[in-house]
C-alpha cells in the first residue's frame, strides 16, 4: 500500500511536471509565431502622389495642391528625394525641393526640405507675367498606412520662406 501511494505520488509528481513544462515550452512557442512578422514596408524606393490643400497664411487664401514626390531610403531610418509641387492659388505656384526623411517608428515620417517657389511675381498693381523664383524651407510630418507595396496616408507640412503656409492631404504612393 506504501509503494502504491510513493508510486502514484511520483507519477502524479511527473505528469504535473509534464503539463507545466508542456504549458511554459508551447506559450514559448506561441509567442515566438506571433513575433514572426515580416518586416515592415522598407523598399528601398518610394513614388507617391499628394492631394491636399494649401493654406497661406501671408495671403490668408487656401488652394487646392497636388504633386508627386520620389524617395530613396539609405537604411530603415534615414532617406532623401525629389518633391515637385503645384499649388493652384492666384497666382499660381509651383515647389520644388529635396526632403531629407527620417522614418523614426513603423510608418511615420518626418521630414526637413530645402526648396525653390515659382509664382507669378505679384505686387500692389497686379502680375507682370514673370515667373520669379524664392527660397523656402519645408518641415512635415506623416505617416504611411501599407497595404503591400501600397501606402497611403495623411501629410502635413510647414513651409516657410517669402510666405507662411501649412499643407495638408492625403498621400498615395508604391513601394519598389
Amino acid at each position: 500500500m506504501v509503494l502504491v501511494a510513493l508510486t502514484s505520488q511520483s507519477l502524479r509528481m511527473k505528469a504535473s511536471t509534464f503539463i507545466i513544462l508542456t504549458i511554459l515550452l508551447s506559450n514559448t512557442s506561441i509567442y515566438a509565431q506571433q513575433n514572426n512578422k515580416p518586416a515592415p514596408h522598407t523598399s528601398k524606393h518610394h513614388i507617391a502622389l499628394f492631394n491636399g490643400a494649401t493654406t497661406n497664411f501671408s495671403h490668408k487664401s487656401t488652394s487646392y495642391t497636388v504633386g508627386i514626390d520620389y524617395a530613396y531610403r539609405f537604411s530603415k531610418l534615414i532617406g532623401a528625394g525629389l518633391l515637385v509641387e503645384y499649388i493652384a492659388a492666384e497666382p499660381d505656384e509651383t515647389l520644388v525641393g529635396i526632403p531629407v526623411i527620417a522614418h523614426p517608428y513603423k510608418g511615420s515620417k518626418i521630414f526637413v526640405a530645402p526648396m525653390a517657389a515659382f509664382a507669378e511675381d505679384h505686387h500692389a498693381a497686379g502680375h507682370d507675367g514673370k515667373r520669379e523664383g524664392s527660397f523656402a524651407f519645408r518641415i512635415g510630418l506623416g505617416y504611411d498606412f501599407h497595404l503591400g507595396s501600397l501606402s497611403i496616408g495623411p501629410a502635413v507640412d510647414f513651409d516657410f520662406g517669402k510666405t507662411e503656409a501649412i499643407n495638408y492631404g492625403v498621400v498615395i504612393g508604391f513601394g519598389f
